[in-house]
This record gives structure tokens, sequence and C-alpha cells, in this order.
């Protein structure tokens, strides 16, 4: 009996043991966006507005999350939408997997579709619950509804808060709004001076109006250029008319072809000539020997 107790106690125990091991691995993995997101005054909105959209336990019920986040500058472009709007567009902020930037240089394909939030509504539909992420050049990341036709707006600008495995927070430039959710909001254009304005083409005055393109091409086609037609000195021309003066002209294929046909005439017309003499002089050859 006092084995059999000792062995209930033993197992008891380590039961109880294991127990407090796993609430204790599930408490430190555990999803606290509002507290995480505390040191980071920059997202101080953001985190307002999941708990004023109902966001928050959503987040915090995930053990492994994305978030596409906005700083304050950025989202105030959508705090006017009504709620309904508000939520749908963040839901589509909340990706469903762990992405960092390491992981995402490391995707095999250019594109990839990420699962958000909303998906798992039930309500979403023509692809509004997923999201695009795009490797573009010089390794930049942009993202994007994956909605046929939607543009990609926002640019992936750093990494927030990176927890391998259960919290990534990446930073994004424009709130990504899926059609279907309200007004699309658009990419800010670059800031001034990082592109060059494409040269305008000159004007052509009115009052002197230049020859037509076509009149432009005959000009060229006929007139040769310096490297093909180079300027004749005057000796060399004289030389040349010199030359062509001496050398006696080519007769043409048709001259030569009216001269054959005399020639094949005339000899043909020997020829019968020396078979009638020769049939003369063996018919009078006859008559003498007769």
């Amino acid at each position: 009996m006092g084995v059999s107790a000792n062995a209930n106690t033993g197992a008891f125990l380590l039961f109880f043991i294991a127990a407090i091991l796993l609430a204790l691995s599930t408490t430190c993995t555990a999803l606290n966006i509002t507290k995480s997101l505390a040191p980071y005054s920059d997202y101080s909105t953001l985190s307002d507005l999941f708990r004023k959209t109902k966001l928050t336990d959503a987040i915090n019920r995930r053990q492994t999350i994305t978030i596409l986040a906005l700083d304050n500058s950025s989202i105030q472009s959508i705090t006017d939408r009504s709620s309904d709007e508000l939520r749908k567009i963040l839901m589509n902020h909340i990706i469903l997997d762990y992405y960092d930037r390491q992981k995402i240089q490391k995707l095999g394909k250019k594109s990839a579709l990420l699962t958000t939030l909303y998906q798992t509504t039930g309500s979403a539909i023509n692809q509004q619950g997923f999201v695009n992420i795009t490797r573009i050049a010089r390794g930049e990341v942009v993202f994007g509804s994956a909605v046929k036709g939607a543009p990609l707006v926002g640019k992936l600008l750093g990494s927030v808060i990176s927890q391998p495995f259960n919290l990534s927070v990446l930073h994004i430039s424009t709130p990504i709004v899926a059609p279907g959710f309200g007004d699309a909001i658009l990419a800010p254009p670059p800031p001034p001076g990082s592109s060059k304005p494409p040269v305008a083409a000159p004007k052509k005055s009115p009052s002197s109006p230049g020859p037509s393109e076509e009149e432009e091409d005959e000009d060229e086609a006929e007139s040769p250029s310096p490297s093909e037609s180079p300027a004749e000195s005057p000796k060399a021309g004289k030389a040349k008319a010199k030359s062509r003066s001496e050398s006696p002209p080519e007769p043409d294929s048709d001259e030569d072809d009216d001269a054959e046909e005399p020639t094949s005439s005339a000899s043909s017309r020997v020829v019968w000539l020396r078979v009638g003499v020769a049939a003369v002089i063996g018919l009078i050859s006859s008559l003498v020997a007769f």
C-alpha cells in the first residue's frame, strides 16, 4: 500500500510540474500587442485604433502574427473612416504568419500572397483577405491588396519588432485599402529632385515651319553622308575623267547579241557555198569520166 501511494504521489507531482511548465510556456509566448507597441511612441495611434476596433484581443489570441504597421503620420489618412471600414482595413494589415526582413528576402518567388486576419471572417471576396508582397528592383519590397488590379502602395521601410516565429512588426509607408473597403490611398509622389524631369521636345516656330517628316526622310535618303562620299580634289576628278575617256566603252549585252547573229549567218553561208562547189566539181568529174 505504501509503495502504491508513493507511486501515485510521484505521478501526481510530475503531472503538476508539467502543467505548470506548460502554463509558463503559454504565458511566455502569448502576445500582448498593446504592451509590445508601448515603447514605440510613433505607433501609438495604431495601438489605439486596434483597441477601438476591438482587434487587440483578436491579435493577442494568435501565437504567430505579423503587423504591417503605419506610423502616426501615415495612419492619419484613414482615421476619419467609419468604424466598419477602419476595422476591415486594419485587419488587412495583420498577417497570420511570421515574416521578418530576412524571411522576406529569402522568398523563392518574386511575389507571394499572404493571408490576413480579414480572411478568417468569411466575408472576403475576390481575394480581399490576402495581401500581395512583391520584391522589386534594388531589393525594395512593396505590399498591396491581392485583388486584381489593386496597386502596390505600401513600401517596406524597416522592422520595428522582431520576435522570431511569434511577433514581427514591419513599418510600411502607406495604408493598404482593398477594393470594396472605401477609397484607396495612393502612394505619395517621390520627393522633388529624386528624379530628373523629362526633357521637352524642341518647339518649331509657327512663322517659319520646317519641312515635313517625309521630306526630311527623303532628303536624308538622297543626300549621302560625309563618311560615304568624301569630297574629291580637282586633280582626282581630272584623272578620273581622263581614264574614262581613254578606256573603250563596254558594249551592252543587247549589242553583243545583235553582233553574234550576223557572224553565225555568214558562217552558215560559207558552209553551203563549199558544199555547192564540191557538188559541181563532182558532177563535172563524172561527166568527163563518162
